[in-house]
């Protein structure tokens, strides 16, 4: 009976070491080697996936011949000479001309031989808009614009403006409307025409009360060619209204 459980013991032993062979041979045989998860694992495959993945990406180096995706380098840099181009409008004819009008007008209203016992103080620009506003000119055509002339002789201020217009009859119709905006005297004519520098022109008598009482004050308006001139002063002396007229030359 012993004999017998020792041989059968032994056919046990020789069956489980012969399966134990097999096995390793039929993995030998397939190619194949254990992972640690437990599934069998093709080195051929393994490394056939493995430069897969270290194949560089199609096409992504490589410039596309499409004509949706071609880049026009042309086409870039007239963007880019678009992009440094000055802004347009800063230096055009227009604001070159109404600057060189407004230089001139200035010139103008700075006298260089003033009369005896006038200063000269300074002077300003005068803007198109402001001058319709003052000379009752909103519906008179081509006004440009014109400069401000300031003067002082004693204790009175004296002004020279002079007024640029397109025409020499744009001119006359500012002085119109100019008339336009004064109301007839009670007494006397409150324009007179008078004569200076071999031309006419127009002295204007108007009245500012002052300490209850009314004074006169007057304004001499005349054109030549496109422009208007008017001098005025805070007094009531009009000789010296006609001194600073005169001495324009105008």
């Amino acid at each position: 009976m012993k004999k017998m459980v020792a041989l059968i013991s032994a056919l046990v032993v020789l069956t489980v070491a012969f399966s134990g062979c097999v096995g390793d041979n039929n993995s030998a045989v397939n190619g194949t080697e254990p992972n640690n998860s437990g599934e069998n694992v093709n080195p051929a495959e393994s490394t056939a996936n493995v430069s897969e993945l270290n194949e560089p990406a199609v096409n992504v180096t490589e410039p596309s011949n499409s004509p949706e995706t071609n880049v026009n380098h042309a086409d870039n840099a007239a963007d880019t000479n678009e992009l440094n181009k000055p802004i347009s409008g800063g230096t055009d004819s227009s604001s070159s001309e109404a600057n060189a009008n407004s230089a001139e007008s200035a010139d103008i209203s700075k006298l260089e031989n003033l009369p005896a016992g006038f200063e000269y103080i300074g002077s300003v620009p005068l803007d198109a808009s402001d001058i319709k506003i003052d000379y009752n000119a909103e519906n008179v055509s081509e006004v440009v614009g014109g400069s401000e002339g300031m003067y002082k002789y004693n204790d009175s201020d004296f002004y020279l403006d002079v007024i640029e217009l397109g025409n020499a009859e744009a001119a006359t119709n500012l002085i119109d409307a100019y008339k336009s905006s004064f109301k007839p005297l009670a007494n006397g004519s409150r324009f007179v025409e008078e004569s200076f520098n071999g031309h006419s022109a127009v002295r204007i008598a108007d009245y500012v009360t002052i300490a209850g009482n009314e004074a006169p004050r007057y304004t001499y308006i005349w054109s030549n060619e496109n422009h208007v001139f008017v001098v005025t002063g805070s007094t009531a002396d009009s000789s010296l209204v006609k001194q600073l007229a005169e001495a324009t030359g105008y």
